[in-house]
């Protein structure tokens, strides 16, 4: 996982500012910081992991607001029952997604436990694009089910350590948050968000062009790892 010391450096070269003047490292960790939000925006399994989830009762599932340390921004998937939430996972009946117009047409009424009784086991999961943290199980839970999910976050953001001094480059060897080849697009943020600085060395044909490579870069990603989804493969 690349340092943010070592995009500093890089984009201190690039500025022709590597004693750090007129763009300090504390400004640049700022950027850095902000780069990484817009990469997992644009691309959310940027950064990504599963976690087991306990369910609650009932059919309308959400993430909590920290699993493990992290706070999810987006569900990628419901993958599988488990046994329980120790580690290793003890996987159990896998999990099928479905499309809420078929088991809506299918069993109208499966919200309510009366026609559809609450299980321990979830068969299918049903997804809500404009709620990202939320989902349904079918059918609905009785509230001791437990599932593995999959979801992106946003990473630890880029902080000294109490005491540490902010003016040496070595105090910034803190991981970004994003494994490689992230390094190449978030270095291109960080330098247009440089050349866009409102003063004297500010460069908006360059902050354009650097723009422009960061978005081809994230742009690229998505669609190369679209194409090459194992998924997809026959």
């Amino acid at each position: 996982m690349p340092k943010a010391s070592e995009l500093m450096a890089l984009a201190a070269i690039q500025l022709l500012d590597e004693d750090h003047i007129r763009w300090t490292l504390a400004e640049l960790a700022g950027w850095i910081n902000e780069g990484v939000k817009a990469i997992v925006l644009a691309k959310p399994s940027a950064a990504s992991m599963t976690a087991a989830l306990q369910l609650g009762q009932g059919t309308r599932q959400a993430l909590p607001a920290d699993i493990d340390g992290k706070a999810p921004i987006q569900l990628l998937g419901v993958n599988r029952n488990l046994a329980s939430t120790a580690t290793p996972r003890l996987g159990l009946r896998a999990i099928r997604t479905a499309a809420r117009d078929q088991i809506d047409a299918q069993e109208p009424n499966w919200h309510n436990r009366s026609y559809v009784p609450y299980r321990k086991e979830a068969r299918q999961v049903v997804f809500d694009e404009q709620v990202p943290t939320e989902f349904y199980v079918y059918p609905g839970n009785d509230g001791t089910g437990i599932v593995e999910v999959a979801f992106s976050y946003v990473p630890t953001p880029v902080t000294l350590a109490e005491g540490a001094d902010a003016e040496l480059l070595e105090s910034w060897a803190i991981d970004v948050g994003l494994p490689e080849p992230y390094s190449v697009p978030l270095l291109d943020y960080v330098l247009y968000r440089c050349h866009s600085k409102d003063d004297t060395a500010a460069d908006t044909v360059k902050a354009q062009s650097h723009y422009q490579l960061f978005a081809a870069a994230v742009g690229i990603k998505v669609q190369v790892e679209g194409a090459n989804n194992p998924n997809r493969r026959r």
